[in-house]
């Protein structure tokens, strides 16, 4: 993997670090790691989950898939994670705390055919109206495949801040991982299609990997359109 240290542990920005081969690499936001004894989660703590997640082979990490996790909290969709025997890299819970779940040279099973290349994170986020959990906006996304529009509840304030930011360090200790977003659909909007292997990579929602997914909805981008990520051609 083509990886490299963006801040030093030193460094009055370094507040928090990523595993990655088991070697923190420092992050400018705080993260709760998988080997934290009392709020850890973690895919490695039993032999039990060793088949929730697999070993990358050579190819490259180019690109960070976006999942909702349609559960009321981060303890919630770990446990589901581990029912289904799928697993992730990172959730960011609602108040925008960040958590190791899997060191990041692990290969994740969290966009079926698309893991060996990609980091998963999963954004806290019930995602049906009537479960609203923390007075979250409801807005409306685009089907993806038909464009049909549906109401779902937003991510928080506090989860548009951090993802981008999550992201942002990610494509920086990653060299591989280019900083660009899909392209635009023919509606001019970001596209909600299933993109062609060769344009899976950069930041991708879970539909952009995953045939017939919906989440993460349409919000995120906005986010990072501010933070100035270049939308392909």
């Amino acid at each position: 993997m083509q990886v490299q240290q963006i801040l030093n542990e030193n460094d009055e920005n370094a507040k928090g670090y990523f595993f990655i081969d088991g070697k923190q690499y420092y992050v400018s936001f705080p993260v709760i790691n998988h080997n934290h004894d009392e709020r850890g989660y973690s895919f490695e703590s039993s032999a039990n989950l060793i088949t929730n997640y697999g070993v990358r082979n050579d190819k490259k990490v180019d690109c960070i898939v976006l999942h909702w996790d349609v559960c009321g909290s981060v303890r919630d969709c770990f446990r589901l994670l581990c029912q289904r025997g799928l697993s992730a890299h990172i959730m960011i819970d609602g108040d925008g705390t960040v958590y190791q779940i899997l060191d990041l040279a692990k290969s994740a099973f969290h966009a079926k055919d698309w893991n060996q290349t990609s980091i998963g994170i999963m954004l806290q986020n019930p995602v049906d109206p009537p479960n609203n959990d923390r007075n979250r906006d409801i807005v409306e996304s685009r089907e993806p495949g038909s464009n049909i529009l549906y109401y779902h509840l937003d991510f928080t304030d506090e989860q548009k801040e951090t993802v981008v930011k999550v992201c942002d360090d990610l494509c920086k200790i990653f060299t591989s991982i280019p900083r660009i977003l899909p392209p635009l659909g023919e509606d001019n909007l970001i596209t909600t299609a299933t993109l062609p292997i060769e344009q899976r990579i950069g930041i991708l929602a879970h539909y952009n990997a995953q045939r017939d997914r919906y989440g993460p909805g349409d919000s995120l981008w906005v986010e990072f359109y501010k933070a100035n990520y270049i939308i392909r051609d």
